[in-house]
């Protein structure tokens, strides 16, 4: 386009060219560099004008140059701005239309292709598509997340990330996306038309004639699972009460399964507590891992919290007994406090008449936002500061008296994990238990 302008004429059919009108100037040039570019092209084009969304701006005279100055010191700092609203608006723009949308590529369609001009996930690939059709009305029949887990560990599907052992998060993103049915979400919402009916994609999807599943199908699983919580990007109510989930189990997460699982790695997996029930019930709760890529380990309840809890009170009493509670300060006191004047000065300001709502309404929000920042950094300093004064100046009398959740913390602050090995070989299943296969790691570093 400069060189264009520079001839005064279009090179290839030599039209002429006596200036650029452009409904932003973002779309003629973004750096100060691009600016001057331009500007040097009007300058040798001698008759050259720039409009800009019905502007005129003369950038060849000497008030031009002062357009330049300013134009060439403000660029950076609009540029981002500006590109961000042009990203944030092409996005609706496009969810609006249908159109395929960029992203990584998506189990059940094909990744771009530039030889074929193929777009990312626009194509079904008929190799995965059964498999998450399958998945769909599994979850449609309420099938558990973890009998779906189970049915892709084992068959020859790897993520598309190239794993071979799949988690519960993933399958439930995957039933839950509305793209399998050609959905999108948008500023946590279905992208719906004028008459409020959702937006079909242009990609490749689900239809009830040929796979049996479509947008009513979602629906039915969204509303049996609680789609905003286990869908990404959908809005979420605010919370109304405070929900604490703490468990009944004290060492449930803590423990670590350390087999060997079916890709050669050690499993890691989190061990949680299940309730015994028919034959088993006689031997009470166990602790197992449930993950579907391993084999799994168990131990009984009762005989591993009898011992972990014992070594966890010695270890209390050893290193805690004689220390007692200190709080450190939060260094940003002032600061914060600081933030609040300058919030109620404005304020003031505001309601006496002094200074427009208009005015100072990006100030109010800056310090609203620095205000919510630096208060959110306090509390969670008081919380480190509560959580290291659970176990200073300890009294083995106190643990007693605490709850789950109380006892799960004060562990928290001395092990990070425990793995539990699996039996040897050859071993009874009636052998006693063997504290020798719990492998404990302290937090000694950070408890002290």
């Amino acid at each position: 386009m400069c060189k264009d302008l520079s001839l005064g004429f279009e090179d290839e059919t030599k039209i002429p060219i006596q200036g650029v009108i452009a409904v932003e100037r973002e779309r003629v040039y973004r750096l100060p560099r691009d600016f001057v570019a331009f500007q040097d092209a009007l300058i040798m084009n001698r008759v050259g004008v720039f409009i800009d969304d019905r502007n005129f701006l003369d950038l060849v005279n000497d008030d031009g140059n002062i357009i330049s100055g300013l134009v060439t010191a403000g660029t950076g700092e609009a540029e981002v701005k500006k590109t961000r609203k042009r990203v944030i608006r092409n996005t609706k723009d496009l969810a609006k239309e249908g159109a395929v949308y960029a992203g990584p590529r998506r189990f059940g369609w094909l990744g771009p292709d530039k030889k074929t001009g193929r777009r990312g996930n626009e194509k079904i690939d008929m190799s995965e598509w059964p498999y998450l059709v399958s998945l769909i009305k599994q979850a449609y029949a309420n099938k558990g997340w973890r009998t779906m887990t189970s049915y892709m560990s084992l068959s020859p599907m790897k993520t598309v990330r190239g794993n071979d052992v799949w988690n519960d998060a993933t399958i439930k993103f995957m039933v839950t996306s509305p793209a399998w049915w050609g959905g999108r979400i948008l500023d946590g919402k279905i992208v719906t038309d004028k008459k409020g009916d959702p937006v079909i994609g242009d990609w490749e999807h689900a239809t009830m004639e040929r796979d049996g599943i479509g947008y009513e199908t979602w629906l039915a699983i969204m509303e049996r699972i609680n789609s905003k919580r286990h869908s990404r990007g959908m809005a979420q109510d605010a919370p109304t009460r405070e929900v604490m989930r703490t468990g009944k189990y004290v060492w449930s997460g803590f423990l670590r399964c350390g087999r060997i699982n079916k890709i050669g790695h050690i499993c890691y997996s989190k061990i949680t507590a299940t309730p015994s029930s028919g034959r088993n019930k006689k031997y009470g709760p166990a602790y197992l891992c449930r993950s579907p890529a391993c084999k799994g380990v168990g131990r009984k309840l009762a005989a591993v919290e009898l011992y972990l809890d014992s070594l966890v009170l010695a270890y209390l009493d050893k290193h805690f007994s004689d220390t007692e509670p200190s709080t450190v300060p939060w260094s940003s006191e002032k600061e914060l406090e600081n933030l609040r004047e300058q919030l109620s000065s404005v304020e003031a300001s505001i309601s006496s008449g002094e200074i427009a709502w208009t005015d100072a309404h990006n100030v109010l929000t800056q310090l609203q936002s620095g205000i919510r920042k630096m208060e959110g950094e306090r509390a969670a300093h008081l919380e480190a500061e509560a959580k290291r004064n659970l176990v200073r100046g300890w009294k083995r009398e106190r643990w007693d008296m605490m709850d789950v959740s109380q006892k799960r913390a004060v562990i928290g602050q001395v092990i990070s994990a425990v793995v539990v090995m699996p039996i040897p070989e050859g071993t009874s299943k009636k052998a006693p238990f063997n504290p020798d296969l719990l492998k404990i790691a302290w937090r000694k570093d950070e408890a002290a």
